[in-house]
């Protein structure tokens, strides 16, 4: 059910929580707040092995004092909470308490989380919710007041390097799939070998501004935003690895020899730069839009690529 090395890492970090939620009077509701993929289910199931003092049922995902909402369409529904509710009231079977954990809490609607509101203001003595998200700005000011917050760290290299390593061809791969993933876990195998070598010779095309290889570029963008879901995700390691080019440019990175073979010491950084705030600037902005980001992006790469701007050189 989760990564218990994960959960292990964020139970170090945050020792004095653990202590507090395991004392026998406590219950309550906590929002548990950091990036996509650092493990914040993996720490809410670990935190759960320890109040409901059960690891073996707990890691099956067959303890009966623990509620997990994990869905995998885009909203949580009022009718999601509706089974949420119909579980809290019910006594502990097991245990001494009860547990719900809520996964992207902020794919809940509006309704959804004014119908949680009604049982975060009254909720039994016995109940531990905690709610994950990676944007609490999305919930509600009345939701959020309601739950103790507890911000989550990063995960170092070496947790995430070990499920990286037979991944890749050479370490230079591997080092940019750490860049990538920022301190994150990649659990939906999204920087594979192939996506990183593609990623690379995408933005080459674009950096060294290879009007031939247009073509290439387009069917690039088509690989790239097949899966509907991965759309922001993909401009995300886009932009980063423009960044991470310009540092090693700039030679404030250790040496790669697949960033080496891209980088032209006549390229001008202020107009990758430009680019590169362009590009955010649209995933920001076309987020929870209809606007075909896929157009959008084109567009701005094929403008900076046509560009017949005096270019500066640093």
């Amino acid at each position: 059910m989760f990564n218990k090395e994960i959960a292990s890492f964020h139970l170090k970090e945050h020792q004095s929580f653990i202590d507090y939620v395991s004392k026998d009077e406590v219950s309550g509701s906590y929002l548990l707040i950091g990036q996509s993929s650092i493990g914040k289910k993996d720490f809410a199931c670990g935190i759960s092995e320890i109040i409901l003092k059960n690891n073996e049922k707990i890691y099956k995902n067959i303890h009966p004092d623990l509620y997990v909402l994990d869905v995998e369409k885009d909203q949580i529904l009022v009718d999601d909470i509706n089974q949420v509710e119909s579980w809290v009231f019910n006594k502990p079977f097991e245990a001494s308490k009860k547990i719900i954990i809520i996964q992207s809490a902020d794919k809940m609607n509006f309704i959804a989380q004014n119908k949680l509101l009604k049982i975060l203001e009254e909720p039994p003595d016995y109940l531990f919710f905690f709610l994950l998200t990676a944007n609490s700005s999305l919930l509600l000011p009345t939701v959020e007041s309601r739950c103790i917050k507890l911000n989550l760290n990063r995960l170092p290299d070496d947790i995430i390097s070990k499920s990286l390593e037979s991944r890749y061809k050479d370490k230079d791969q591997l080092d940019i799939a750490l860049f990538l993933l920022n301190g994150s876990y990649d659990e939906e195998n999204f920087y594979t070998d192939e996506k990183i070598s593609d990623l690379i010779d995408f933005i080459r095309i674009i950096y060294t501004k290879e009007v031939f290889s247009i073509d290439k570029l387009t069917n690039y963008l088509d690989k790239f935003f097949k899966n509907k879901a991965n759309h922001h995700k993909t401009i995300d390691a886009i932009v980063r690895l423009f960044s991470l080019l310009l540092r090693q440019k700039h030679k404030t990175l250790n040496d790669s020899a697949l960033l080496n073979s891209i980088i032209d010491n006549k390229a001008s950084s202020y107009n990758i730069g430009d680019l590169v705030t362009n590009i955010e600037d649209v995933n920001i902005n076309l987020k929870g839009t209809t606007v075909n980001l896929r157009i959008s992006l084109e567009e701005i790469i094929l403008d900076f690529m046509l560009s017949t701007k005096e270019i500066r050189t640093v």
